[in-house]
Order: structure tokens, then sequence, then C-alpha cells
């Protein structure tokens, strides 16, 4: 949305290889998307989908287009490809776990050294340790507040203690979360929590919640829509993200915009701040969210350490010198 806004210019189509589960064009914001149907399915069935992504290709690109591919993963490889058959520009971007040695694909990245872009140092380091790889570029994902979702004051009364949001998958780590809310509760009896978002691992935090006597002092929102999800960060003092790994986590700098100080692991943060609380340990995460509780003197301004017009000023750099 940010290309849209601040060079509207230019002419963007979006293809997408595995969903929608159906094969279909639609309108996102304004923007062609190409749904290639894939399903995540495997052998015979993926080769199938990249035909139809190479044939979009084909129809879509000429010799005013730069191809840019997100995830190292097949997005990357169809789209090398192509880009190397037909002479074109091509930016491959890392987004998170694909720069981890378990990445299939990383080996053909190896042999072709394509152009990449990593969000921070960290996942660059990662991507070489990996595959011997290093971004050619840096550029963390910056946020937009185009439709003055943020807020422009920061009330002191903020009803919510933690808030956890985004999708409730292992590699998030809830439950270790839900454990740190556990010990917490034992010193702040009217602690109050949300969780915000969906996932495969819901019914099993639920029960959780319960087998630790949570039901009171936990809420689970579900999916929200992104203006709510900012409402509730409004609302909070403390966003707790026990994330096991993050490429760049976005949730930590919608967090630092709607005022909230962040208790987190080493992982997925653009930048270092003093309401950013990097910990090592559940138990390190446990005393930092006490000790921010008990002192209750937060700062509730708003720190935007990197904004949506700063990443696309640094894509349109790299644009202009192909």
């Amino acid at each position: 949305m940010g290309w849209k806004e601040f060079h509207p210019e230019i002419q963007m189509k979006v293809i997408s290889f595995q969903y929608p589960h159906e094969e279909k064009f639609y309108r996102w914001n304004g923007i062609e998307v190409y749904a290639a149907g894939g399903k995540d399915r495997k052998l015979f069935f993926r080769q199938r989908t990249w035909r139809r992504v190479n044939n979009k290709l084909k129809e879509w690109c000429n010799n005013q287009t730069i191809l840019l591919s997100y995830f190292l993963t097949e997005a990357t490889f169809v789209g090398l490809k192509f880009s190397l058959r037909e002479n074109i520009p091509h930016l491959a971007i890392a987004a998170g776990q694909d720069v981890k040695k378990q990445n299939r694909y990383l080996e053909f990245l190896r042999i072709t050294q394509p152009k990449i872009v990593c969000f921070n140092q960290s996942m660059s380091e990662e991507l070489f340790q990996s595959a011997g790889v290093r971004a050619d570029y840096i550029i963390p994902m910056g946020i937009s507040d185009s439709n003055g979702l943020f807020p422009r004051y920061h009330g002191i009364n903020r009803q919510l203690d933690l808030l956890i949001a985004g999708s409730l998958i292992p590699v998030k780590q809830v439950d270790l979360a839900l454990k740190i809310i556990s010990e917490v509760k034992k010193d702040f009896s009217f602690l109050k929590t949300e969780i915000v978002g969906d996932g495969t691992e819901r019914k099993n935090l639920e029960a959780l919640t319960k087998e630790l006597h949570l039901e009171s002092t936990v809420h689970f929102t579900g999916a929200l829509k992104r203006e709510q999800v900012f409402d509730k960060m409004q609302q909070a003092k403390i966003l707790l993200h026990a994330s096991e790994y993050e490429g760049q986590s976005t949730v930590i700098s919608e967090a630092l915009a709607c005022g909230m100080s962040v208790v987190c692991f080493d992982v997925g943060r653009i930048c270092d701040h003093e309401k950013i609380h990097v910990c090592r340990s559940a138990e390190e995460m446990t005393r930092k969210v006490i000790q921010l509780l008990t002192e209750n003197s937060f700062d509730f301004s708003s720190v935007v350490p990197v904004t949506m017009r700063d990443t696309i000023n640094a894509y349109w750099s790299i644009i202009k010198s192909f």
C-alpha cells in the first residue's frame, strides 16, 4: 500500500502462488492480483502452479518491468529463473524463517547469487550462516499511518496490563507467555491480559489457560481487523512477545507506535530503544514484567523507528539503480 501512496505513478500487479486456494483474479486495495491457486500441494501439482505463474509473468512483464519476489522460497526460485531468462531486473526479499538453513531453496540462491533484501542485520547474518550468502541491502519494513490509526493522544488510564498479538502457532510460544502470566499473577491478582489472534494452537492454549486457572485473567479475542488491533494496543501497557523466531516483528513496531512498552526475546526488532526490554529467558521476562507493573511509570508516547515512507524511499533508490 505504501507504493500506491508515495508512488501512484507505478503500476503494480501481484501474483500469489498458493493462496487463495482457487485460481482467480481479484483486486486488493486497488491492485490487480492473480492467484495461481496452488493450495500448497506438492510434486506435479506444484509444478503446474509454477507453470501458471510463468505464463502470467510472460503476459504481464515487459522491458519496463522490475520483479520483486517475497520470501526466498518458490517465489524467488521461479521469479529469478524467469528474470534471468527474460533479462528483467529482479530483487528477492527475505521475510523471516526463509533465511534458516532448513530452507531447501537456499542452495539455489548460493549458486545464482541474486540481489537480496533483509529486514535487519541479524537476518543477513543468519542467511550467511545458512547459505554463504549475505544480503545486498538491509531495509526494515516501516509502518504506515496513512489512515490515522495511530493515537494522537496517549491516555494514562490503560485498562489492559498485558497484550499478546499474533498468529497462535507454535513458533510464537504463546504457551510460554501464558506460563509467564501465571507467575506474574502471583504478584498482581487483578492482572488483565488479552490475546489477539487465531491459529492452530488456539484450542490447546485455551485448555492451558484453564489448567493454569487464568480464565478470569486472560481473554481470547480471536482475529481482529487491523484498526481493532491498534485500538487494543492503545488500551494496553505492555506487549508480551515470547516468539521463538521472527525476521522482523511488525507487531513490535506497531506496539511502540501505539505507546506500549515491549517485553520480548532477542528476535525481530529493528532497533534498540528504552521501551524495548530484551530478555534471555522466561524467568527474566517474568521479572521484567513484574518490575514494569510495580514501578508503573509507563511512557505512553508514540515511537516510530521506521516509517513506510522510509522503506519505500530505500526500495526506490534500488529500483532507480537498475
